[in-house]
This record gives C-alpha cells, structure tokens and sequence, in this order.
C-alpha cells in the first residue's frame, strides 16, 4: 500500500510539473500564435488582444498574417500602429512598407503622414531620417503630424536626426516644439542641454517643462541661474518642480541657487515644489 501510495503522489508531482512547463511555454512572447487568433483580436479590435496576438506570433511563419497585420499601419489607436510596425518589421516586406511610408511624408494628408510617422519609427531605419526630417519642416502637415515626425526621429535615435529636431525647437507649433526637445533626449550621444535653455522662457507650459527636464536628464550646469529663475518666478506649479528638481540633478552652485531653493522650500504654493526643493539643497556645490 506505501508502495502505491508513493507511486500515486509520484504521478500527481510528474503531472502537476508537466502543467507548470507547458504554462510556462505558452507564457513565452513570441510562441504560440495563429492566423486565427491574429484575425479574432482584429475583429474584435481589442488593443491589449490585438498587442498580445502579434507577439505571440513574432516568430510565426505565415504569409496570409502579413495581409492581415497590414492594415493595421492605419489604426486610429497609436499603440496598435506601433506593434503592427513592430511585426512587420521582422518580416520579407519591411522595406516594401517603409517605402510606402515615406511616400505619405509627400502627399498633403496629415492623418496618413501621422502613421507613417508612427510606422517609420517603429523601424528604426536610418534612411527615413531624411524624408521624416523634411516633412517635420513641412508647414502643409499638422502640429499633431509634425510632433510625430519628431517622436520618429527622437524613436530612430541616430545623430543624423539632431539638425531636424534642433531646428523644430523653433517652431511656431508648441506640440512641435515639445515633442523636438523630448526627441532630442533620445538621440545617442546627445547630451547639449544648451539648445533647450531659450524654451525655458518658452510661451507654452508643457514646453517649458519638457525644456527643464532636459537641462537636468543632460545635467547641463550652465543652466542654473536660468533654472532658478524658473523656480522663482514661473507660474505652473508642473515647471518650478520640475526646476527644482533640475537643480538637484545639474548640482548646482548653492552661490547660484542655494537661496532660491531656500525659499521654494519654506514658502512655494505647491507641497510637491517644496518637498523637491529641499531635496535640492542637499545635492548643491559650494
């Protein structure tokens, strides 16, 4: 009877970890997909579905997929156009769909500019900063167009995309001009903080913010007394956080904003800005 017993706890442990190796296998991204399964996300245009679908088929061998994820370049929901791109990016037809991408940066049809913006990115070739770079200068498409083109460029990440995106930081287009700055974190190498210091100044709040943040990410030093006058003196709550946060990261000298800090943090309107602001103290140099 102990014999059997044992033999009988044996084959539940064998089974149960039989279960738990194939959970594990149908866990894995890249395993498990289908044409079927691609087509019911589709068809209930499920984004997470949609998302989860394609990659389980990355490695999927499937040539009537390539005619079903296609469409998809068009999707009105971003996160839908970037995996699909993503898919596609793997697959025999990667350039035939770039190229049909870079054609839509010359048409005047912001919508489809905007995708191919999204698509182009998500394939991280070099040969679409150009055309993307072109069409980021090009007044006939949208801000909302142009932002995306610059979000390309910033996702492609190569030096060759600085000059487009230095450029857009002069846009008259506030959208234009934030995703430029945010894009220019990205590129490899970058580190000049000192083209985002006039957009400190800038007109539009989330430009404003988005240009103090790259002064710290780039830890710039030679934007303290600018940094300070932002925490002083700006009046989104979002920017003078931001600033005092900036003037954490770029240790600045406490000669330059040790007194503005001070103040922030005993008397700003804003809980956060003084919590972030004392925290700034402690990382200053003499």
């Amino acid at each position: 009877m102990r014999i059997n017993m044992n033999a009988k706890k044996l084959a539940v442990v064998v089974t149960s970890f039989g279960l738990v190796l194939a959970a594990g296998r149908g866990a894995y991204a890249g395993t498990g997909g289908s044409p079927q399964a691609i087509q019911q996300a589709i068809s209930a245009n499920s984004v997470d579905a949609i998302k989860a679908e394609l990659e389980r088929a990355e490695f999927l061998v499937c040539a009537a997929c390539v005619d079903l994820v296609t469409p998809l370049v068009d999707h009105p929901d971003a996160r839908v156009r970037q995996v699909a791109a993503w898919w596609l990016a793997r697959r025999a037809v990667a350039r035939q769909v770039q190229t049909a991408m870079i054609t839509r940066l010359s048409q005047p049809d912001s919508t489809a500019a905007l995708n191919a913006a999204d698509i182009l990115g998500e394939l991280h070739t070099v040969s679409s900063i150009a055309p993307l770079g072109a069409a980021l200068s090009n007044p006939i498409f949208s801000g909302a167009a142009r932002a995306e083109m610059a979000k390309a460029l910033g996702t492609i990440g190569r030096p060759a995309g600085t000059p487009f995106l230095t450029s857009a930081l002069s846009d008259a287009d506030a959208q234009v001009r934030s995703a430029s700055v945010v894009a220019l974190r990205t590129i490899r190498g970058n580190r000049d903080g000192s083209v985002a210091l006039p957009l400190v100044s800038d007109a539009d709040e989330g430009v404003r913010a988005e240009a103090v943040t790259t002064l710290g990410m780039f830890k710039y030093a030679g934007a303290a007394s600018v940094l300070a006058g932002a925490l002083a003196n700006d009046p989104s709550a979002t920017v003078r956080k931001k600033a005092a946060w900036a003037l954490g990261e770029i240790g600045a000298p406490s000669s330059v904003a040790g007194g503005t800090l001070q103040t922030a943090a005993n008397s700003d309107p804003s809980p956060l800005v003084r919590s972030l602001s004392r925290a700034a103290l402690t990382k200053l140099t003499q």
